[in-house]
């Protein structure tokens, strides 16, 4: 039974391109994510009780 390099190859570019799309959108998601993040701006609540 003989391998086939051409088959070979094009299943290992595949998955290198494939790898590479995943990375890719990840790093693309998280600085979104970090920049959504930024953005919003935290008000803690205030407290209404009177001290006396």
């Amino acid at each position: 039974m003989k391998i086939n390099v051409v088959v070979i190859a094009i299943i290992i570019v595949a998955i290198l391109a494939f790898v590479y799309f995943i990375v890719k959108r990840n790093k693309k998601d998280q600085k979104e994510l970090e920049n959504e993040l930024n953005s919003k701006e935290i008000n803690p609540e205030k407290h209404t009780e009177d001290k006396t």
